[in-house]
């Protein structure tokens, strides 16, 4: 049986020191998938427009996956190399990789098995990651891109009224992982596979 894998983010250019270090659990199936998602959080058990996902893979290895739907940008770099994300073809992670999208670049540190799956929280906070955006959010500490349903109000429409147009966000530039973070010690090779070895469908 598949087991999950604790596992912390940390944001190399956080908006506030307080979201450098995100604890997460990745898992198995697809129910349990972790997302990068476009507007910049990271997501358990959820579904919203996304760069990729992390989760773990039938061998019970750490891996991250550009889905079908999912546009490019995601890219993970070790020891000054880096393969950018395509389409069904799973990238495995070690301890140490930079994984980079539009507007962020985390670097993973990998704790090892967890008991149980855990949401998103950011170490030393007592909630939900997701409350610690809001909040953040609301308080004009952190751009409001994506989580403006959280935090601001809506006024009632009338039924013949033309829906507002979308407005497009443009897509932020991604960033290059900091210097002086590359491990000292040899690493493996980039291992890039050509397609994942996920657990089967009805995996608890």
């Amino acid at each position: 049986m598949n087991h999950p894998i604790s596992i912390c983010l940390e944001d190399c250019y956080p908006e506030h020191e307080s979201l450098r270090f995100l604890q997460c659990t990745a898992a198995a199936g697809p129910a349990f998938r972790l997302l990068l998602t476009r507007d910049g959080r990271v997501l358990q058990q959820e579904s919203a427009p996304a760069w990729c996902r992390i989760f773990v893979t039938g061998d019970d290895r750490l891996g991250v996956l550009r889905d079908d739907q999912m546009p490019a940008g995601a890219r993970v770099t070790r020891a000054n190399r880096h393969v950018d994300l395509e389409i069904g073809k799973p990238v495995i992670l070690c301890h140490g990789d930079f994984l980079a999208v539009p507007g962020r670049c985390f670097c993973l540190h990998v704790h090892g098995a967890a008991t149980d799956v855990r949401e998103p929280e950011f170490l030393h906070a007592k909630e939900p990651a997701a409350s610690t955006w809001t909040r953040f959010a609301a308080a004009g500490l952190i751009a409001v891109t994506g989580l403006a349903g959280a935090v601001s109000c809506t006024r009632e429409s009338n039924v013949n009224e033309k829906p507002a147009s979308t407005v497009e966000q443009p897509v932020p530039p991604r960033p290059n992982p900091p210097d002086g973070m590359e491990p000292k010690d040899k690493v493996e090779p980039i291992d890039v596979r050509d397609a994942p070895p996920e657990a089967p469908a009805d995996y608890h």
